[in-house]
């Protein structure tokens, strides 16, 4: 990827990104939509917001339902009083309207991409070609998603602003960063909590493990060949372990190993550790933008009535055969 192509990226992503192209609409968004992908579909507090970006979530929620269901999902099913359709949609939006608010708080902190997040995109996107097989096969990939590679990039570049927003909540002064005792309210509210985790791929694995923390308390679990290690702090039910292996660390004491907890991730060994304070500032970030995107005033365009999630993967599932 050239220089002045990543240059040129973050230049784009703090500007609206919509503005008009000359050309007629094509792409996979417009085939399932009828809508062209630099239309304005939704402005969030000012910020215009471009068709393409809502369907790339849209895109994604749609497939992962599908892959759930083995097949067409059932689009009229109730989903928490709506239907599923309406679910779909709102969740798309709530994607959307999060990383404009995102890129929005960017914006106004002053934060651009610097020399060594292009360098770490350059790096990322050369991975992710090399493991498609090549990058024209990485590029096919992207493509069934409504992606090329500037598509791509911008949601890459989101990243790396959001760990520059994540720093400066980490920056004493700085009006990102929480104040005395906010952290630790929020963690009591949440009931956040923080466990060491190790993942095996079958249980004899597990137990062998066991047996050796059991009898050297001081081992680190990190140095044990056979299992992933991971030290996790979440909130309970937030699915960031299978509720099974929350389960287990309940009664606990700390520095207390489970026994083998057996997932459809694999087996778990957990123990409880003391709260870690930086991961829970950081969850408390998350909680922060999450609530300035709830907050955020949204304008959808007429076009955003046009079309149902399920229309819209129909057409899109229908444009996916027809471009092979």
């Amino acid at each position: 990827m050239k220089r002045a192509f990543l240059a040129a990226l973050a230049a784009m992503l703090l500007l609206s990104g919509c503005g008009k192209q000359a050309e007629e609409p094509s792409g996979l968004y417009y085939e399932a939509s009828g809508i062209a992908p630099d239309t304005v579909l939704l402005t969030v507090d000012g910020r215009e917001v471009p068709a393409a970006r809502y369907f790339y979530w849209l895109t994604a929620d749609c497939d992962y339902l599908a892959e759930q269901s083995g097949g067409e999902p059932d689009w009229t099913g109730d989903a928490g009083g709506q239907t599923l359709d309406e679910y779909v949609k709102a969740q798309a939006l709530s994607a959307a309207v999060f990383y404009a608010t995102l890129e929005s708080l960017a914006e106004s902190h002053d934060c651009v991409l610097t020399a060594g997040d292009l360098a770490a995109m350059d790096k990322d996107w050369a991975d992710q070609a090399a493991a498609a097989g090549g990058e024209d096969a990485y590029l096919a990939v992207l493509a069934q998603k409504g992606l090329d590679q500037a598509g791509a990039q911008l949601f890459s570049a989101d990243y790396y602003l959001y760990e520059q927003l994540r720093e400066l909540s980490q920056t004493e002064g700085n009006d990102l960063a929480p104040k005395s005792g906010d952290v630790t309210a929020y963690a009591q509210a949440a009931g956040l909590y923080t466990a060491d985790t190790l993942l095996f791929s079958d249980g004899d694995l597990a137990a062998v493990a066991l047996s050796e923390l059991e009898k050297d308390p001081d081992l680190d679990p990190a140095t044990l060949k056979d299992g992933t290690y991971a030290s996790v702090t979440a909130a309970p039910g937030d699915g960031t372990l299978p509720e099974a292996a929350e389960s287990a660390l309940k009664g606990l004491q700390t520095d207390q190993w489970s026994q083998p907890v057996e997932t459809e991730a694999g087996v778990y060994l957990l123990r409880p550790a003391a709260l870690d304070e930086d991961a829970a500032g950081d969850l408390w970030f998350d909680g922060r933008l999450q609530d300035l995107a709830a907050d955020a005033p949204v304008t959808l365009a007429e076009e955003y009535g046009s079309f149902t999630a399920a229309s819209f993967y129909k057409g899109l599932c229908a444009a996916r055969v027809g471009g092979k």
